[in-house]
Order: structure tokens, then sequence, then C-alpha cells
């Protein structure tokens, strides 16, 4: 990768644009400036651009923005190198609010990129502007990942000095920063949580073994054994007996748990089984004491109904006397009963006469009711007819008076319209002929100020048309041309002095004011000749209307010879003067030969018009309402004598229906009379129909129920001795007790088949918990070890954490390849050894040893001089450098930056060390050495200065 141009805008300390050409350097520069002005801040661009972050703690605080830049400005870089052979121009913004656009506050504008590559003609062509496209197609082309081009790109030679002076435990932090180990510390804390996390899977399994345990202990209400030696001697000898040949032994999980746990189920099935047998022997015994007390119940019944029975038989023989009479067997009083029950039937049959003789009596009633009720509608019906016809007169008369005013409402209407349009029309005159004295008088102003108009109009042609003969005079010199008629000659031109200038705009202004008043002045006579037409309508209307003969004091004929007295047609004095001809004008229009109405006469005629158009109006109305009611008095006499021929229909319907109800009444009654007869001679000497059925129904029950109680005596079922009677509760005792130790076993029989049930679940989920702890507990031993070997415990020799070893392998690979370089810069006296030994308590495999070739002694680093050290620690940041970019295989850098330590070198030193540094330009690569040292400024042509002030940094660049 070779950088041709950086150019950052609003970026860290620059708040403008600032640009960078590396193409006009000269292989080697100088980048120096005073402390903060920015210089990193130029890498940090270059690693932006490429990778859209900047190195170390400056890119964890995420503040890539100039607090310098104006507002408006946006952050952005901008780079063009050679990646890969490709020449590319990479435009990347960050993350950054910038004010709205509209409105106050501010918005986010998201990070963007843009990515474009230099074809043949020079020309630019975007091939990329998403960020994941491009930063993938960048870090393809790079081949190295940020972290190793950070390394890289800036040299940390400095962090390796203080590396090669630094105490045993500040090596270690040294090399995490140089050599980016933080993953492997990474690795160690990842294995330490896996240790955690398996020893917490261990517990938690343990735990869950406990757990199941207690549940087994509480299942079966033992004790939890402390230990294996606390299980009973028979559990042992079982556990000594499952051997690989019995086939239980992948059954049973190692542990003492497993067997104890096979003892409790196998003693739970043993106490199931127990409590199975007891449960059926006191069944047998419950079925036994049942039977027993079953039979001692029915014959307990059996004497019971005897005994029932026959106290009933005792009780019916002193009710009904009637049984003494008859024999006492079943047949006999069955065949009674019968007898009885006929008899019942018989009376039964006579409540049909006597309910109909009451259906007739109710008919009767019922007929007279309606008779009566039918007279009295009679009556009252009576009198409503009557009422309505004493209504119809009335009636007639008022439906008469509508019908003549509806005759007479339309004369009388059309007489009323006719002296409101009188009225209205002699109003309207009135109004007329004020508004025409009105604008008549404007009239009149009107064509006086248009008189005046044109003649100032033509007043200012004149004048101007003179202007522009004296301003032609004024222009015409001895033998000039006249430019009217062309002569030489001017005898007599005009005196400019006496006719000042008119513009055309004058004129112009006068004129279209003169059109003005004109039009103003016609229109105005147009409006005075549509009253006089309104006015002779308004006066042609009256007069065919005999207004005019009705009121004779309204008007009057002016003499010939005399001017019209309309106080409208009175000219002013000033007007006579001024316009004598056009002041008679609109009496030629006809309005002076009309007859001269006197306003107040005028004024009393209208009243009078309007008064009798009220009258007649009014008249109109009360007419129009009466004849309104014309149809409504008509409906009503019609209503009326529909109404009384219906009462008529009704008063001759009624008289019918009463005598039909009289002799319905009378023939009913006849009927009942009838069915009493009969009745009475059929009862004979009982009496009350009733008390016959009610005495013959209890004779009747009482015999068919003595029948039933003598064949209970006779059933052999009931042949039993009374005394002594069933032992009944004694049967009940017993079978009771027997109940009692049936439920006592079934209830043991439950709590030994929960108890096994409970074992029986228990006891496989306790087998797969031991099962699953014991490759937890070998797992979590596993990852134990390597944690502890990881973080420097156990079986690691040489007490050193895996981030440690890294750092040692990584320090030694790049301490052989800071030799080679080391060599060169010291004529081959010195290299560097890395070295496993430990000083006291710190980790072994972080020191470097110095090999002086002149001496043939090794010594600690610590021991080296200033400009020795500053050798050493640039020849590790090379070597670093070769290591990194050999390990990624990515492109070749064209481009370092070395940081710092030249001050500690003495004049030939540095002289070794910029030849150095100059030897690093072979093939094209620029090398850049960010330093204070004002000695290299004279050996260094090629120069970046970075300025710093209150407004931001800039950059001014010397090729040389």
């Amino acid at each position: 990768m070779r950088p041709h141009r950086l150019r950052v805008t609003a970026f860290g300390a620059f708040a403008a644009a600032e640009q960078v050409v590396f193409d006009d350097l000269d292989g080697l520069f100088l980048l120096h400036g005073e402390t903060g002005a920015g210089k990193t801040t130029l890498l940090d661009a270059i690693a932006f651009a490429l990778y859209g972050r900047v190195p170390g703690e400056r890119g964890s605080a995420r503040r890539l923005r100039s607090d310098h830049a104006a507002a408006g400005v946006a952050t952005e870089v901008e780079l063009e190198a050679t990646i890969g052979g490709r020449r590319l121009r990479i435009t990347r913004r960050p993350e950054q609010d910038r004010p709205r656009r509209s409105g106050g506050g501010t918005t986010k504008d998201q990070a963007s990129i843009r990515l474009a590559e230099q074809d043949r003609d020079g020309g630019w062509t975007v091939t990329s502007s998403r960020l994941g496209e491009a930063d993938r197609e960048i870090a393809d082309l790079m081949g190295m990942s940020a972290e190793q081009f950070f390394q890289v790109v800036l040299l940390p030679q400095g962090q390796f000095a203080q590396f090669l002076h630094a105490r045993a435990q500040e090596k270690e932090a040294l090399l995490q920063k140089l050599f980016g180990t933080d993953r492997f510390s990474q690795v160690e804390d990842w294995l330490a949580d896996r240790r955690r996390a398996t020893d917490k899977e261990v517990s938690t399994a343990e735990d869950s073994v406990a757990l199941l345990v207690a549940q087994l202990a509480q299942a079966a209400d033992v004790e939890v054994p402390e230990s294996a030696s606390a299980l009973p001697h028979e559990a042992v000898g079982l556990h000594d007996t499952l051997t690989p040949d019995s086939g239980d032994v992948s059954r049973t999980p190692s542990g003492w748990q497993g067997i104890w746990a096979s003892g409790l189920s196998r003693a739970a099935v043993a106490e199931q089984e127990a409590a199975a047998a007891l449960v059926a022997a006191r069944k047998a015994d419950l079925e036994t004491a049942l039977a027993a007390m079953a039979h001692a119940e029915r014959l307990a019944d059996r004497q019971r109904r005897r005994q029932g029975a026959l106290l009933r038989q005792r009780d019916l023989q002193d009710a009904t006397p009637e049984l003494q009479r008859l024999p006492g067997d079943q047949a006999s009083l069955r065949a009674a009963g019968q007898a009885q029950q006929a008899q019942v039937g018989r009376l039964e049959a006579l409540r049909a006469v006597a309910r109909q003789a009451d259906v007739e009596d109710e008919s009767a009633t019922t007929a007279r009711a309606r008779a009566a009720g039918i007279e009295d509608d009679l009556e009252d019906l009576t009198a409503d007819v009557q009422r309505l016809r004493g209504a119809r007169p009335e009636a007639e008369q008022a439906r008469d008076e509508a019908a003549r005013a509806a005759g007479a409402l339309p004369a009388v209407r059309a007489r009323a319209d006719s002296a409101r349009l009188v009225a209205s029309d002699a109003a309207a005159l009135v109004a007329e002929h004020g508004r025409r004295g009105e604008l008549r008088e404007a009239h009149l102003t009107a064509r006086e100020e248009a008189v005046a108009a044109q003649a100032e109009a033509l007043r200012i042609r004149a004048a101007r048309i003179d202007g522009m003969r004296a301003e032609l005079a004024a222009q015409m010199t001895d033998e000039s041309p006249c430019p009217v008629c062309g002569s030489l000659d001017h005898p007599d031109p005009v005196d400019a002095e006496s006719f000042p200038p008119v513009s055309r705009s004058e004129e112009d202004t006068a004129v279209a004011h003169a059109d003005e008043a004109a039009r103003a002045a016609d229109q105005a006579g147009q409006r005075v000749a549509a009253v006089d037409a309104v006015i002779a309508d308004l006066t042609r209307r009256l007069t065919a209307a005999r207004f005019f003969e009705s009121h004779p004091t309204i008007a009057e004929t002016p003499p010939a010879d005399e001017p019209s007295t309309h106080p409208a047609d009175e000219p002013s004095t000033h007007r006579r003067n001024a316009a004598a001809a056009k002041a008679r004008a609109p009496r030629a229009a006809g309005t002076d030969d009309a007859p001269v109405l006197r306003a107040e006469a005028l004024a009393g005629a209208v009243r009078a018009a309007e008064a009798g158009a009220d009258l007649l109006e009014a008249e109109a109305s009360l007419l129009s309402a009466s004849a309104a009611t014309l149809s409504a008095r008509q409906g009503e006499l019609d209503d009326l004598d529909r109404s009384i021929a219906a009462g008529q229909a009704r008063l001759a319907e009624l008289t019918e229906q009463r005598l039909a109800a009289i002799a319905e009444a009378e023939a009913a009654e006849s009927r009942a009379a009838r069915n009493r007869a009969e009745l009475a001679a059929r009862l004979g000497d009982a009496g009350d129909l009733a008390d016959a059925i009610a005495h013959a129904t209890r004779l009747a029950d009482v015999l068919i129920e003595a029948a039933a109680v003598a064949g209970q005596l006779a059933d052999p079922e009931l042949d039993v001795a009374l005394d002594p009677p069933a032992p009944v509760a004694e049967a009940a005792a017993a079978a009771g007790t027997a109940h009692q130790a049936h439920d006592e076993a079934n209830t043991a029989l439950g709590t030994a088949r929960h108890r096994a049930r409970q074992l029986a679940e228990l006891r496989p989920r306790l087998d797969q918990a031991l099962r699953a702890l014991g490759p937890l507990r070998e797992r979590a031993g596993q990852i134990r070890q390597l944690a502890d070997l990881a973080e420097g415990r156990g079986a690691n020799q040489y007490k050193m954490t895996l981030s440690s070893f890294v750092l040692a392998a990584r320090l030694e690979e790049v301490a052989a390849a800071a030799s080679e370089r080391l060599r060169t810069m010291t004529a081959g006296r010195y290299s560097l050894v890395h070295s496993d030994a430990r000083k006291g308590n710190a980790k072994a495999g972080l020191s470097l040893l110095a090999c002086d070739a002149w001496t043939g002694i090794d010594r600690d680093t610590a021991t080296l001089s200033g400009g020795e050290t500053f050798l050493a620690s640039l020849s590790l940041a090379l070597g670093l450098a070769d290591v990194v970019t050999a390990e990624s295989a990515g492109t070749p850098m064209e481009a370092l930056f070395v940081d710092e330590g030249f001050g500690t070198l003495d004049e030939e030193t540095l002289d070794e060390v910029m030849n150095v540094l100059d030897g690093l330009r072979a093939g094209g690569r620029i090398v850049g050495i960010v330093s204070h040292v004002a000695e290299l400024r004279q050996r260094i042509p090629a120069r970046i200065h970075v300025r710093k002030t209150r407004s931001g940094s800039h950059v001014e660049v010397n090729s040389g």
C-alpha cells in the first residue's frame, strides 16, 4: 500500500480542509510540529480512510470531528493510494450531527463511503458506495486486519524503548500493547468462565441428586443415610451380588444412593403385597357381616308389615260398622267393594243432570241481564239521535255562509290587488321624482366638469406645440437647415423663454382626464334618462288606473311659454351663464311637457291609496278565511246526516236483540225446571246428591282397603312370629366393625401403593441424575486442568499464563527478525536474544538479552546506552513490521512512520540510523520520521510541518 494524497476536512485537530501530497516528498520526510498540533492525526486519517476507525484509545473515544470546525462543514477524509496494484480514491465520512436544513436543531448523518478507481484514461469510476461492500474490498486488497496495519504503518519504536528498560512487572503490559494479544487474555478469561460454569453445573447436578435422595426419603418415610457406611447390611449385600454377569449392573448407577434407592423400592413392593393380602381377608369378613345384617333387616321388615296390617284391620272395623256385618275373607270384601263402586258410578251419573239444571239457570240469568243492558242502550241511543237532529240546522247555516264567502272572494281579492298595485306605483312615483332631482343635479355638474377638462386639454396641447416650436428654434443655427421646411434662413425664430416646454406625458394626462370627465357626464345623463323612463311608465300605469282622475289636485300643466317648475330642472345661475344652450336638454327629452306633480298632494294620495288597499285586503282575508271552511262545513253536515241514519238503523237492531234475549231466558228457565224434577225423582230419600256420593265413595274405599289388608294377612311371607323381634342392631354393629377394618386395610394398601409408585417414579430420575453427574465431573476436571494451565498454575512448570506464553513466542520471533536489522545498524556488533529465565517472582519468557560480538557477553538490555537503546528499539519495531507483514501475507507496505527517540543519539550514531532509514526507501518506499529534534530539519529537506492555532491546526508541506 502506497499513499499518494491525503485530504482531511474537519477531522481531529484540523478545522478546515488540509492536504498532503506524498508523491511530492522525496522518499524520506520529516513530520514535525508542536505537541498536540495533530501529527498523529494525519496517520489516524490514513487508518480511518482504510478501515473506518483509528488505533488505540483514540478509536474507542469515537471523537473524530474537529471541535474547531464550523457547523456546516462535514467531517471527511479522502485518501488516494495504490493498493494491490490498483489506484484507488477512498472518501469516507463518520457518523456525525449536522444542522437541519429547515427549522432549528440538528439531525444525524450516517457513516458513508465512496470508493473510486482510476481507469487507463486517468478518469475515476465509482465502484462502490455501500459500507460493507467497500470495506470488504479494501480489506481483501490490504490482506491484513486493522490491528496489523496499526502495528506496521507507525513503528512503535518508543514503546520498544520503554520495554528494553522496563521492570519485569511492566514488560507484560508493554508487550500486550505492542503485539495486540488481548484475544489470548480473553481465552484465559473464557476458560476461567468455563471452569466456573462447569463447577456450577456439577454443583447443580449434585444438588439435583441430593434433592431426589431427600424426596425418596420423604416418600419412604425414612431418614437419609449420611454415607454408604450407614446403609443397612442387606443393601450392602445386594451391592455385592450385582456383578457384571447378573444383568442388573447396567441399571444400578454407581454410588450408595442407587443401592439405597433399590432397597427402598423392594421394601415398598413387599409392603404393598402384604397390604393387598390383608385387604382380601378383610373383604371376606365384611361380606359375611353384610349378609347377616341383610337377613335381619328382611325379618324385621316382615314383622313390621304384619304388625301394620293387623293394626289397620282393627282401625277399619272400628270406623265402619258395615264391615262387622260382612264375612272377613278377602273375596267377600272385594265383591262388596266392587258393588259399592258401581253405586258410586250411578250417583255420579246424576251429577250431569244437576249440572245441566245449573247451566240452564245461568243461561236464563245471562239472557235477562243481556235484555236489560240492551234496553239501557236503546234509551241512550234514542237520546243521541234526537241530539244529532237538533244540531243539523245550525250546521247547514254555517255551510251556506262559507259558500257565499267563497263566491264573493275572487272579485274582492282582484279589487284589493289592483288597489295595492296603484298604491305601490304611486309610492314609487314619489321616490323616483325625488331621485330624478339628485341625478339631474349630478348630471349638470358632470357636464360642466367635462367642458372644463376639455378646454384644459386643448390649452395644454397648444402649449406643447408652442414648446416644440421653441425647442426647434433653439436648436437651429445659421447655415443649418430647418427640420420642418429645410430652409437655411431663419428670419423669425420663436423665443424659447416665452414658451416653456410641455411634456408628452402632461398632454396625455390632460387628454385622459378630459375623456374620463366626458364618460362620467355621459353616464350621469344615462342615469337621468333611465329615471325618466321609469317615471313615464309609472305615470302611464297610474293614468290607466284613473289614479289622477280620483285625485285631481295632484298634477297641473305648466304654461307652454314658462319653464318647468320641477326643482331638479332649475339651473343655477352659474350654469345659465356657463352653458345656456344645454340647460334645457331634459325638456327636449320629453320631461318638460309632463304635468307638474304637487308633492304634498301626491303624498296624501299615496296614503289614501294605501289605506284603501289595506281595507280591501282585510275584507279579502276575512272572506278567504270563511271560504276555507266550506269543505269542513260540508263534511260536518255530511257526517251528521250519516250519524243520524246509523243511529236509526242501530235502534231497530237493538230492539230486535232485546226481544230475542227475553225469549231465550224464558226457554232456559223452562229446561232447568224439568231437570230438577228428574233429579228429585231419582234420588228419592237420599236428599243431597253430593252427600250421597261422598258416603258411597268412602264406603267403597274402606271395603277395597279391607280386602287388601285381608290379602296381606293371608300372604305366607307375613306368616311370622312377632316375638322375638329381629336382631337388626346387633347385625348392623357387626357389619360396621367389619367395614371399618376393611377401610383401614384399604387405606394402608393405598398408602403402600402411593409410596411404591413415588419410589418407582423417583428412582429412574435418581439413576439418570447419577449417570449424568459422572460425565459432568469428568468434563469439569478437564476444563479445570486447562484453565489452571492457562493461568500458569497446576502442571505449568514455567508458571506462565497463555497470554504470556504467546507474548514470549512473539517476542522471540520479533527478536530474531530485529537482530538482522540491529547487526546492520551496529556494524555487526549487537544482536538480540530471547531469554526464558525467571527473575524472582516475575513471569518467565518476557526478557531479551543484548549479545555483544565484541566482548562475547550477553547482557540485559537495560544496560544499553541511549543510542544503543534507540537502535535496538528501532530494530524491534522494524522486526515487528516484518513479522506482521509476513504473517498476514498482505500487500507490501510502501509507507512507514518512525515515532520519536532521535534526541538520544550522538552525531555518528544518528548518521548510521539515517543510513538505515534511508535504506528503507529501497523499492520506492516512503519513510516518515515523527520527531521534535531540530537537527533533523537540517538533515531532511522534505518536511510536513503541522502548526497549532486557536482556530485549528494547519499543514505546511515543504517538498525540499
